[in-house]
C-alpha cells in the first residue's frame, strides 16, 4: 500500500551514506516499519564504489522517500550540507547509516513537540556490537535506562563542551553525549536555516557533528531530552572514521586531504600547534573556528579552556597505535613545551585530571550500574518482557549476556529495544510517549 502524502512533513530524516549499501538496506527497513508516517527521507548517495541504488529500490514509488546523489563524490561536510538541503520536515535529523530506529521512535518524538514543545531534541541510543563483521551476528543487551523527560540548558550544555573540564567523549556523562546534536538529536527546520544564515554551512570540518552542535546550542532557546534509546547504532570494527582518525595518524592525514589540508598546515591552525592529536584537538579547533564566525549568541560570550584540554591531549596521545610517518616523541616534546608555560599548580592539576580518566566511573543511567543487584549470570532465553521485569520488579541486573538468538541480527536487535524500553517505562511509571498515533 502506498503511504499517505502529506503538504509538509512532521520530520525529514537525512541519511547522508557513503559505501556502505549493506547497512543503508536494514537502516530503510527500520524507517519503513515505523508507527508514524508523516515523515520523509532524504537518502543521499556519496558511494564512489558500492552505491545504495539498489537497496532504495523497495522504496521508489513511496513518495516519502527521495533518493539523491552529488555529481562528484563530495567530502563529509560537503555532502552532508547537500543531503540537508533536500529536507523539508518542521523538524530534521541527520542519521548514519548505522542507525537503526526502533518501530515507535517518530511517534515518540511528534506526541512529544505536542506535548512538551522544544527547538531541539536529543535521545539515548544503544550498542549493537557485530561479531566477526557479520550484520546477523551480533551483541546486544539493553544499556541505558528509561527515564522522564527532562528540559536541559542549550548555555549551559554549550558552556560544558567549550570548557573541556570533562573530555569530550566522557562515560560518567554518556546520557549528554547527543545533547545539541543533529546526530541522535533533531531539531526545528527554522532554527536549522537561522544557524545556517548566521554560520554559513554549520558542517565543518573536522568534526561536522559537533559544528552543527556548537551552531544549533548557540541559536536555540529550549531543548529537551526524550530520556529513552530510540535507536540502536551498530559497531563494527573499521564502520567509523571518527574512531579511525583517533588510533590512526595515517588516517587522519588522508581525512584531511579530503578537505585540501595537509598535516603541516593544519598543525599549525590548532589550539596548540605541533599537538594536534587525537578528537579533543579536533573538536576543540573547530569550537574556536565556530566562536570566530559568530555574531551573536552566547558561544560569543565563552571561552575554550585550554588548561583542560590539554589533559586530553595528553590523554589521546596514548591512544595512538599508528604513527605513520610522524614522530611520537615529537608529539610529546610539543605537548612537555605546553605544560610548562603553566604553573607548577596548574602542571600538577592537568596531569591529575589526565590521570583520573583512566578511574572513570560509569554512568549512572546505565542499567547495570543505576543501583540494581548485579548478577554473574543470565538466565537463557531472556525475553525484553522478563528483563525488564527482572529490572525494574525485582531490582537486580543479570549478567550482560548477548540477549539475542544466535543469527538474530539487526532487526530482532530493534524490535527487542523496542519492547524492552516500551515495557520498562510501564513498570517505571515514566509515560511512553507513544500511546496514540498519528
Amino acid at each position: 500500500m502506498q503511504a499517505e502524502t502529506f503538504d509538509v512533513p512532521f520530520i525529514s530524516l537525512v541519511i547522508p551514506t557513503r559505501n556502505r549499501p549493506d547497512l543503508v538496506e536494514y537502516c530503510l527497513a527500520c524507517i519503513a516499519r515505523q508507527t508514524f508516517t508523516r515523515f520523509e527521507v532524504i537518502l543521499s548517495d556519496n558511494g564512489t564504489n558500492k552505491l545504495c541504488d539498489e537497496q532504495f529500490q523497495p522504496y521508489r514509488t513511496d513518495p516519502r522517500f527521495r533518493y539523491v546523489r552529488p555529481e562528484t563524490p563530495f567530502n563529509m561536510c560537503r555532502h552532508w550540507q547537500f543531503a540537508v538541503s533536500f529536507a523539508r520536515g518542521d523538524y530534521i535529523t541527520v542519521l548514519s547509516e548505522k542507525f537503526m530506529l526502533r518501530p515507535d521512535a517518530l511517534l515518540i518524538l511528534f506526541n512529544l513537540t505536542q506535548r512538551k514543545p522544544a527547538d531541539l531534541y536529543s535521545w539515548q541510543f544503544e550498542r549493537y556490537e557485530v561479531s566477526d563483521n557479520d550484520l546477523l551476528n551480533g551483541h546486544y543487551h539493553p544499556l541505558m535506562k528509561p527515564v522522564a523527560v527532562s528540559e536541559y540548558s542549550t548555555r549551559g550544555e554549550l558552556q560544558r563542551r567549550l570548557d573541556f573540564a570533562t573530555p569530550t567523549f566522557y562515560r560518567p556523562l554518556r546520557h549528554k553525549t547527543s545533547y545539541g546534536k543533529l546526530y541522535s538529536g533533531c531539531v526545528k527546520r527554522i532554527v536549522l536555516e537561522q544557524a545556517m544564515q548566521h554560520f554559513g554551512n554549520i558542517f565543518q570540518p573536522y568534526s561536522p557533528d559537533y559544528t552543527s552542535m556548537v551552531a544549533l546550542l548557540n541559536e536555540s532557546e529550549t531543548a529537551v531530552d526524550v530520556g529513552q534509546s530510540l535507536m540502536l547504532v551498530v559497531f563494527a570494527s573499521g564502520i567509523s572514521t571518527g574512531e579511525a582518525t583517533k588510533v590512526s595518524l595515517n588516517v587522519t592525514k588522508n581525512y584531511c586531504l579530503e578537505y585540501a589540508d595537509d598535516i603541516p598546515d593544519f598543525t599549525q591552525r590548532t589550539l596548540f600547534p605541533g599537538a594536534w592529536v587525537g578528537h579533543n584537538s579536533f573538536i576543540a579547533y573547530d569550537y574556536y573556528v565556530m566562536q570566530q564566525k559568530a555574531r551573536y549568541g552566547p558561544i560569543r560570550d565563552l571561552t575554550i579552556n585550554r588548561a583542560n584540554l590539554l589533559s586530553w591531549l595528553i590523554t589521546d596521545l596514548a591512544e595512538v597505535t599508528d604513527w605513520a610517518e610522524y614522530d611520537e616523541q615529537g608529539f610529546k616534546v610539543a605537548i612537555s613545551r605546553y605544560l610548562a608555560q603553566y604553573s607548577a599548580q596548574q602542571q600538577t592539576e592537568i596531569l591529575q585530571r589526565a590521570d583520573a580518566l583512566s578511574q572513570v566511573a560509569p554512568c549512572l543511567r546505565e542499567i547495570y550500574h543505576s543501583g540494581l543487584v548485579k548478577l554473574d549470570t543470565m538466565p537463557w532465553p531472556m525475553p525484553a518482557k522478563l528483563l525488564a521485569q527482572t529490572h525494574w520488579q525485582h531490582g537486580k541486573a543479570p549478567a550482560r549476556k548477548n540477549v539475542l538468538a544466535k543469527d538474530g541480527g539487526i532487526l530482532a536487535a530493534v524490535d527487542y529495544c523496542y519492547h524492552y524500553n516500551q515495557l520498562s517505562c510501564k513498570l517505571l511509571g515514566i509515560t511512553p510517549q507513544s500511546d496514540t498515533n498519528d
